[in-house]
């Protein structure tokens, strides 16, 4: 009985992975042509679609695979400067068993991503920050 289960998600995980590769290549082919405005909303919808398959996968018993589309949604994110969400999808890739080499390129990822993180937090912080008023009440 769960083969029919399996058949759908399968169909479902390639056309999805038809869909995210898609949208990555026009993604590049808008960005090259200066638009980058649509281009940035290509590669959002690319990360969502890689991330749904990364579940769909993991859904499927296939973690090392996830990892794969998580890492990939990860880049996407932090082309788009989400740097927050691509250090959570790195970490949650991280959590698979997989190849010391890939797995060291993963984690390289990541600490740029969080460097990022921490440079936006203390320009945000910085911002907030208010100065004194020279003004006489």
């Amino acid at each position: 009985m769960s083969c029919p289960k399996r058949k759908i998600s399968t169909g479902l995980i390639d056309q999805m992975l038809g869909e995210a590769s898609w949208l990555l290549s026009h993604a590049q082919a808008l960005s090259d042509y200066g638009r980058n405005e649509e281009a940035a909303a290509e590669l959002a919808r690319a990360a969502t679609c890689e991330e749904q398959v990364a579940c769909l996968l993991e859904a499927d018993s296939k973690e090392q695979e996830a990892a794969i589309h998580r890492v990939s949604a990860a880049s996407c994110y932090q082309k788009l400067g989400q740097y927050a969400r691509a250090v959570t999808l790195l970490h949650a890739a991280l959590s698979a068993i997989l190849p010391d080499d890939y797995r060291s390129r993963i984690e390289q990822q990541l600490s740029r991503c969080l460097t990022q993180v921490q440079k936006g937090l203390r320009r945000t912080a910085t911002r907030r920050v208010r100065k004194p008023s020279s003004a006489v009440p």
